[in-house]
């Protein structure tokens, strides 16, 4: 047995990958939820940054998860994106050769971290209830395809683009639209009501009624 969960290294094509067990009960995984605070709420929007072509949040989000198999706190997740674009000077960042406030910059990761948290928490969901074949999320295939999570149903391939009917949600999905192409896949815009969902702490997710719903959504 390996240490730290460590199922498998593989070296191939001048690329490494590192599989582990991410065994975690949705349960254990709401106790986390519970214990996380949220400040992003009402923070001002500084036009550059939120106008700015930039790095994918998701992959200090999901590094960090994959790293502690914890869910990380919104400190640790803004902390971990500064380090990977190279940290501060005099209050402001560069990234992608852009010098953007890192207040400004901070707010916008802020108001992404809620969907980032109910995102993981609705693969965990789907997982549990062993109605689906596979339930897989590719960070890479969300940032460069828009493909959320996809799943395996009675041997089909389908892949769900999650989003809530909020001004906010809706907006993102009408730019994911004209991003990306979604003809060749068989994508389902599973759209959930704000009022549905279930406050955890400070979050607000998803529940096995709203795996229901995409089920019939499914089959239909």
């Amino acid at each position: 047995m390996f240490l730290k969960k460590i199922i498998d290294v593989k070296i191939s094509n001048k690329e490494i990958s590192v599989s582990r067990d991410a065994k975690i009960s949705i349960i254990d995984l709401e106790n986390q939820i519970k214990q996380l605070d949220y400040s992003g709420e009402n923070k001002p929007k500084d036009p550059n940054v939120e106008n700015a072509s930039i790095p994918p949040f998701i992959q200090s989000f999901y590094y960090l998860f994959f790293k502690d198999l914890r869910i990380p706190t919104e400190n640790e997740y803004c902390e971990t994106y500064l380090e990977f674009i190279g940290g501060d000077v005099n209050g402001n960042v560069l990234v992608s050769g852009l010098v953007l406030c890192k207040d400004g910059l901070l707010n916008r990761m802020k108001r992404t971290y809620p969907s980032l948290v109910r995102d993981l928490h609705f693969i965990y969901l789907l997982e549990e209830s062993e109605i689906f074949e596979e339930v897989e999320y590719s960070m890479r295939k969300d940032y460069f395809n828009g493909l959320d999570i996809r799943l395996i149903y009675n041997k089909i391939e389908f892949y769900v683009s999650l989003f809530i009917d909020t001004t906010r949600g809706v907006y993102f999905k009408k730019k994911k639209r004209t991003r990306h192409d979604f003809s060749t896949v068989n994508e389902i815009e599973f759209n959930v009501a704000f009022s549905s969902l279930k406050k955890v702490g400070n979050f607000y997710l998803l529940t096995p009624e709203h795996v229901k719903i995409l089920l019939e959504r499914v089959n239909n």
